[in-house]
């Protein structure tokens, strides 16, 4: 996923947060997953850290880090 995103935001200029909501919140809504893509209390804390670069630095997965391990 990231590098769809890498791609949108790169080769065609879609702002970040507008390229992070495409591969979020919206497929999330899309296939009906409940706590998932948002930032809100009771949601799924699942978050990815990225560089400036848009590199995958660390993820969390129900708020615990998963990578790197």
């Amino acid at each position: 996923m990231i590098d769809l995103v890498r791609t949108m935001v790169v080769k065609v200029n879609v702002p970040l947060y507008e390229a992070v909501a495409m591969a979020t919140g919206n497929y999330s809504r899309a296939i009906g997953l409940e706590g998932k893509g948002c930032l809100k209390v009771g949601a799924h804390a699942d978050l990815v850290v990225l560089s400036p670069d848009l590199e995958v630095l660390r993820t969390f997965s129900g708020g615990e880090e998963i990578w790197p391990k």
